[in-house]
């Protein structure tokens, strides 16, 4: 997988050591601090589809690596499964939410894994690819976004996930645009989408660092230490996937 997904970037001129995107001009503008594309981190569990798989689909990196060479789909691997420390990660920011809804979810087909192993499971991407390196990681320019859809339909074809999580409203909008159609609308966050002639189920979460509505979403019952939110999400995921094994 990660050889396909090299390639399609490459092909498509948004491989970060191979970045010729007819965008790149216009995206970077007068940007100083812009850095290339990034590629999607897409774990060795993923990949070999142990578990159903999850895609996470996010904003724009926030930061990005100045070495093009880190920012390719080995190397991100690397970062993201090898070498990262998720129990060191801040326990309210985006990074560790991600792994922690990724755990909720995976506990109904391995009820032993621990929070930390998640990382060997899931896929995320970025709607845009390049980054904009802003202050306290604020969120890139529409023009980024704009001009990143259409490479999304071929990148998540390569990726064939079973459950889709968008993070905030351009990843929503993204799903939104390249759905085949609607196969049954749960509620106001969750559909059964079909995206490249596959069924897929789809959560829309706010994005981790809206951090009112997030939580809202999230409904952490501190009594009993539990995310009722993610608790009723995960297992209509689960059902979904039994349903469609």
């Amino acid at each position: 997988m990660l050889d396909e997904l090299e390639k399609y970037y490459k092909d498509n001129g948004i491989l970060a050591t191979s970045f010729t995107c007819a965008n790149k001009a216009k995206c970077m503008g007068d940007c100083a601090e812009f850095t290339g594309p990034k590629s999607a981190f897409v774990s060795s569990g993923y990949e070999q589809n142990n578990l159903p798989r999850l895609l996470f689909l996010s904003l724009d990196s926030g930061s990005g690596d100045k070495n093009d060479e880190n920012r390719l789909p080995q190397a991100v691997r690397q970062q993201e499964e090898i070498d990262r420390d998720v129990l060191s990660l801040h326990k309210h920011k985006h990074w560790y939410r991600t792994h922690e809804l990724a755990w909720y979810v995976f506990r109904h087909f391995d009820k032993g894994i621990k929070i930390q192993e998640a990382k060997q499971h899931f896929a995320h991407a970025n709607s845009a690819k390049c980054c904009m390196n802003k202050a306290q990681r604020k969120k890139a320019n529409a023009e980024l976004f704009k001009n990143c859809k259409r490479y999304l339909r071929g990148e998540l074809k390569i990726l064939s996930p079973d459950i889709i999580i968008t993070q905030g409203n351009e990843a929503k909008e993204a799903i939104w645009s390249l759905r085949d159609k609607v196969i049954s609308r749960i509620d106001e966050y969750a559909s059964v989408i079909e995206l490249n002639n596959q069924l897929v189920f789809w959560l829309h979460t706010y994005h981790p660092n809206n951090w009112g509505a997030f939580n809202r979403q999230r409904d952490f019952d501190k009594t009993n230490n539990v995310a009722k939110g993610w608790i009723k999400y995960s297992g209509l995921m689960h059902e979904f996937i039994q349903n469609n094994a």
